[in-house]
């Protein structure tokens, strides 16, 4: 057993993490946004575009989903950082904040939420009546902005890191007067973890790792099994010499 001995190492220390949901309204309406069956918004053209989006559907009533869409990084600019996340950051200048409850001063950090996600339109299901399946319909590719302030602890040195890790929304869809015309109700719900940290070195009490011992691979030797002959049958061979 080794024994235990003073170790300096370097390692992110956490000095705040909140998570928070942000929440963002839209409207559309046929002369905001079109719709495709082509789901790849680079395929999207003339030949899959859907010019009456309520006679597509009709009769059926209208599901309203939302996928994020993720920017290619080989399109995106500037100097990646480590733990970069191209849909949230932090923007601007920090600015020192004195809590008089907790007696302690503390930041207040502007968090910027900026990307793009598409409309999905889908026919709703209904199993006791059966209808032709309808393919769904994909939206053009929509922008959303969002900017949030936030009290935390992030001194001068540390890096506030903001992180996407879900993405929802909740929408109707609606046919006015004579089904020409629609409009679209959006609640976007953006996830965010938000993480303050800067590098540090630690004293510790420990000893220095060293790779396991290697877990043979148990070898199964197989035995050839014993000759044996069939069994006989004593009763009647070989014949009994009469007596």
């Amino acid at each position: 057993m080794h024994k235990l001995e003073r170790l300096c190492i370097k390692v992110p220390k956490v000095y705040d993490w909140i998570t928070h949901p942000a929440e963002k309204e839209f409207q559309f309406t046929q002369d905001d946004i079109v719709f495709f069956t082509e789901e790849d918004p680079d395929k999207q053209t003339k030949e899959n575009l859907v010019n009456d989006v309520c006679e597509y559907f009709l009769p059926a009533d209208v599901e309203v989903s939302c996928q994020l869409l993720l920017p290619d990084p080989e399109k995106r600019k500037g100097k990646k950082k480590k733990h970069d996340d191209p849909l949230c950051k932090e923007v601007g200048e920090r600015r020192d904040f004195f809590d008089e409850d907790l007696d302690t001063t503390l930041q207040i950090v502007k968090i910027q939420k900026q990307g793009q996600f598409q409309i999905v339109l889908e026919a709703e299901s209904n199993p006791s009546k059966k209808k032709p399946v309808i393919a769904p319909l994909f939206s053009e590719p929509i922008d959303f902005f969002k900017l949030e302030k936030f009290i935390l602890c992030a001194p001068e040195g540390t890096d506030v890191l903001c992180h996407v890790y879900d993405f929802d929304c909740e929408g109707s869809f609606i046919c006015n007067g004579d089904g020409t015309e629609w409009t679209i109700d959006l609640l976007l719900l953006i996830c965010q973890s938000i993480q303050v940290e800067a590098e540090v070195k630690l004293e510790v009490e420990g000893k220095i790792c060293q790779p396991r011992d290697i877990i043979p691979i148990p070898i199964i030797t197989k035995e050839c099994p014993e000759f044996e002959f069939p069994p006989q049958c004593p009763e009647i061979f070989p014949p009994h010499k009469k007596k």
